[in-house]
């Protein structure tokens, strides 16, 4: 799903959580019609359409692979503690094994994001009745 320029701006004002007021000053300072701005009305109507379509857009995302990117970086910074654990292990220098444990401690926060969204995607697909079936939907152009 492709947003137009309307859209877009619409989606920023979720993702940043305006409120209506705030939501239309970002929307008439961002516009590229200034001739025409914004009602609260059509603001309306495009986000109710962006909520609407959330599976469908992240049915999108995972047409287009990126669940496999997500999967990739989980698996890619599991790899890097492996390592860095390794590491850690065989360093002898106090200073070198305490930067080894601050970049460990520095990528928990990272995989504990993606875990936590990959539960998420799971929960609710599992809310939704979807199962996997090992392969990825398709979906009418």
């Amino acid at each position: 799903m492709t947003l137009n320029d309307s859209e877009i701006l619409v989606l920023q004002t979720i993702v940043m959580k305006l409120n209506e007021h705030d939501s239309m000053a970002w929307i008439h300072s961002h516009q590229t019609n200034k001739k025409k701005p914004m009602e609260v009305r059509n603001f309306y109507r495009i986000k109710g359409k962006i909520k609407s379509s959330t599976a469908k857009r992240k049915f999108e995302l995972l047409k287009n692979g990126i669940w496999e990117q997500h999967i990739e970086r989980i698996d890619q910074l599991e790899t890097i503690l492996k390592f860095s654990w390794e590491n850690y292990h065989r360093e002898q220098n106090p200073i070198r094994r305490q930067h080894i444990l601050d970049s460990i401690a520095g990528i928990q926060p990272l995989l504990s994001a993606y875990y936590s969204a990959s539960q998420e995607v799971i929960e609710n697909d599992t809310e939704k009745g979807v199962q996997d079936t090992g392969h990825i939907p398709k979906l009418p152009n």
